[in-house]
């Protein structure tokens, strides 16, 4: 269950939450997850980049009617957000959009690339803001595409850390390590770029790394337990 409200006051980690309406916690456990929105105007790097994944999209000639259709894909895309998070409207305008908005818009359109095919313009790592950052890096992943150029072939996972010489990957459980999807070039280029090493080649990527879940080891065929 989901129940809107404002905070009253806060001290470290500690929130006083009065909600919106009256309900019931009784029936619910005292465990609960806190969504905080950016209700800040949306940026000017975030609009640039929304847009400039809707133009990739229509030169795609996905999607039927709107195809190649910048404006219809823009209202298609700003309808099935709203439809989603149950919104009269979306705006990415400096005036009315906010932040959170957009960032979750702008996932919303990386996905559907990601899902298509979609070849994008300009790189996803250095437009997103942190968290949306290893979002798309998730995204990555699971649809196996490269993080770094979008590449669809021949995509490896790998590691954001040194295994090292003790320890076989063959053996290893892989929940919670840290990894990436990388065509085999850019992982050829991780592991063997003596100049920079791991921290570095993330950090010129804009990288973060993503923890692995059942999911993940799955796809990759890594083990877990």
């Amino acid at each position: 269950m989901e129940a809107p409200g404002k905070v009253l006051s806060r001290r470290g980690n500690i929130l006083t939450i009065q909600l919106d309406d009256d309900v019931d916690t009784d029936f619910y456990t005292d465990s609960v997850g806190v969504v905080f929105r950016d209700e800040r105007s949306i940026t000017a790097q975030q609009r640039k980049f929304a847009y400039a994944i809707m133009a990739d999209i229509a030169k795609s000639d996905i999607g039927g009617f709107w195809a190649g259709d910048n404006k219809a894909v823009e209202n298609y895309f700003k309808a099935q957000y709203c439809l989603d998070n149950d919104l009269d409207y979306i705006s990415l305008s400096t005036r009315l959009g906010n932040r959170t908005d957009a960032n979750e818009f702008i996932s919303m359109l990386l996905d559907f690339s990601l899902a298509h095919n979609v070849a994008l313009s300009r790189m996803p790592i250095k437009e997103l803001e942190s968290d949306f950052g290893r979002r798309f890096e998730y995204s990555c992943l699971i649809n196996k595409k490269c993080v770094i150029c979008g590449n669809s072939r021949g995509i490896e996972f790998a590691h954001c850390k040194a295994i090292g010489y003790a320890m076989s990957r063959k053996d290893m459980n892989h929940l919670g390590w840290l990894g990436m999807a990388l065509c085999h070039d850019h992982h050829i280029n991780q592991q063997h770029t003596t100049e920079w090493g791991i921290k570095k080649f993330m950090k010129h990527y804009h990288l973060q790394g993503v923890p692995v879940d059942e999911k993940i080891a799955k796809i990759y065929y890594l083990n877990y337990w």
